[in-house]
């Protein structure tokens, strides 16, 4: 049997691509891609969204770095984004992609969590770009302590 096939032999179902964005500054926020009414995923309410999820270029190894570009949020973005502020800012924000299929609502098909590496937005859209590794750890310098540089202490 050929792929050809295949794809007309195979049940003709939806997949749901989901995005669950969360931070401890604002929680969890739930979206499916390219819906028009919530849907329910796992017990948990996503709301409809427009969306274009990029996954790496890689073909044979994990997600590494991606790119979810969101069409008309970048306001909403913008007031999430004004309670990421001060120490909140040690945590990082988390993505986590996964693909529902119809015939099973409640079970993930393709899971996978990356932390946000970069925000842009423009007048409407906003362009995400995640990695793998989280970038809160990436060029952090030494802590300074007494007991290496006297000079800090106050008399």
């Amino acid at each position: 049997m050929n792929f050809r096939e295949y794809k007309s032999r195979r049940p003709n179902r939806i997949l749901y691509d989901t995005i669950t964005i969360y931070s401890e500054t604002f929680g969890y926020i739930r979206l499916v891609k390219d819906q028009i009414f919530a849907k329910t995923f796992a017990g948990q309410v996503y709301q409809p969204c427009r969306m274009e999820i990029a996954d790496s270029p890689q073909s044979s190894t994990p997600v590494i770095t991606s790119t979810v570009k969101f069409s008309r949020l970048a306001t909403d973005f913008k007031q999430q984004l004004k309670q990421w502020k001060a120490f909140d800012r040690i945590v990082p924000i988390q993505f986590t992609y996964q693909r529902f299929d119809a015939s099973d609502m409640n079970a993930p098909l393709k899971p996978w969590t990356l932390f946000v590496s970069d925000i842009s937005l423009d007048a409407s859209d906003v362009t995400v770009s995640l990695t793998i590794k989280n970038p809160l750890n990436a060029n952090i310098g030494m802590l300074y302590n007494v007991e290496e540089f006297p000079g800090l202490q106050n008399a």
